[in-house]
């Protein structure tokens, strides 16, 4: 997907996201992590926002690292802004995805309406059917290979 188009002078101008996300990522230091890029076009200019991570690193460090990044960028017409994120630690990517809190909201709706027995067959069940469909799925799928 294109992250930016435009007709120049000097023929069209084509930038993918991944190509500039690469692209900024070997700009910046190798110890900060880029989170996400945005840019937005106007007229004469682009204006490009960054995230980058803060690794406790000094103000003048920070400094250093923005007017490179913008040094590097105005030759192109982009303006950019860079935004300094603290990572967050000590919380399990299992414990922030939605479908976790899904599931386990879905077990307590269970054993609230239909009880531990209710809950514990619904389970049983539900498991048998994934393992029948999950093996027809493999068998399907080893025939198809054979022929």
């Amino acid at each position: 997907m294109y992250f930016l188009w435009r007709d120049t002078p000097y023929g069209l101008i084509r930038i993918s996201y991944d190509g500039f996300y690469s692209f900024a990522s070997d700009v910046i230091k190798s110890r900060l992590r880029l989170y996400s890029i945005t840019l937005e076009p106007s007229e004469q200019d682009a204006d490009l926002t960054i995230v980058i991570s803060d690794e406790d690193l000094k103000p003048e460090i920070k400094q250093q690292v923005e007017e490179h990044f913008s040094e590097v960028m105005a030759p192109m017409g982009m303006k950019t802004l860079i935004v300094w994120a603290s990572p967050e630690r000590g919380i399990l990517p299992i414990i922030q995805s939605p479908n976790t809190w899904a599931i386990v909201v879905s077990c307590i709706a269970v054993i609230v309406t239909a009880g531990v027995e209710g809950f514990f067959w619904t389970a049983f069940w539900g498991s048998a059917a994934w393992f029948v469909i999950r093996g027809v799925g493999i068998l399907a799928q080893k025939f198809r290979s054979t022929n």
